[in-house]
């Protein structure tokens, strides 16, 4: 059975470091696993990807040499169950606010003993070149599952849901945590009083509990420093910065030689 490369260098207490993605395209996002990322997610929350789109995209993920994630629509069971029947090697779950949400996570997302994932399909266990029996015995232990802390009370109850077995880490939306606080983004971001008093803690929060702060960047110079606060699963940039920040640099430096 393929090893979840990421769930290993974080073990090591290594970083990952990974795309946003919202383009449902199977060449895109192997072009961009072939650049040396080590993860890429497929943002089913927001962006226009279905079902049967996400399925190609995390082949061509892996086939560019990454690790997929898949941001399910919402913590639910069916929702949560068919990404990781796609062949997902982790997830990261949005809007979990609390003990019981993050407790729901892991009924769904893991094999009995520790949750209720159902036993069916077979692309889960292809996507990891192994037998359906091997895939429900090991997959506890190999796939990544990650809870969103992006409202006030999650990041509050950050040490509880910790707590939970199962659940491997807390991955920060600093967009939406922002705005639970009442703040617009980016400008709360190395603001003064709780909103960042609270990115600042979960590292430490994630440490304590020996599970792995994620957080998502808008750009690589944001990245360095989430990395320096010590997340070390984080979203440098996403599909769509590439297209929109990279076009429009090569179009201004290529006006300015214009005359």
């Amino acid at each position: 059975m393929r090893d979840n490369d990421v769930r290993k260098k974080l073990a090591a207490g290594e970083a990952a470091l990974g795309i946003w993605v919202s383009i449902a395209d199977p060449l895109a996002v192997e072009m961009l696993a072939i650049g040396g990322w080590d993860w890429l997610l497929i943002d089913m929350e927001h962006g226009p990807v279905p079902l049967s789109d996400a399925a190609t995209m995390v082949t061509a993920i892996r086939a560019g040499g990454a690790t997929p994630f898949v941001r399910p629509a919402w913590n639910e069971s069916a929702q949560i169950q068919r990404v990781l029947d796609l062949g997902a090697y982790g997830i990261i779950v949005p809007v979990v606010n609390d003990v019981d949400a993050a407790r729901a996570v892991v009924r769904d997302a893991r094999f009995p003993p520790l949750g209720e994932r159902s036993r069916g399909g077979v692309r889960a266990n292809l996507a990891f070149r192994t037998d359906p029996n091997t895939y429900s015995e090991r997959a506890n232990d190999t796939v990544s599952v990650f809870v969103q802390t992006e409202t006030r009370e999650a990041a509050e109850n950050a040490v509880a849901i910790l707590a939970v077995d199962g659940v491997d880490g807390l991955f920060v939306g600093p967009n939406d945590l922002a705005a639970s606080y009442g703040m617009r983004y980016p400008d709360a971001w190395n603001s003064d009083g709780p909103y960042m008093d609270a990115v600042r803690r979960i590292p430490q929060q994630c440490r304590d509990a020996g599970k792995v702060a994620g957080i998502l960047a808008r750009d690589a110079a944001q990245a360095k420093e989430m990395l320096a606060l010590g997340y070390r699963f984080v979203g440098v940039i996403s599909d769509m910065s590439c297209l929109t920040t990279g076009a429009a640099a090569a179009l201004r430096e290529v006006r300015g030689a214009v005359r």
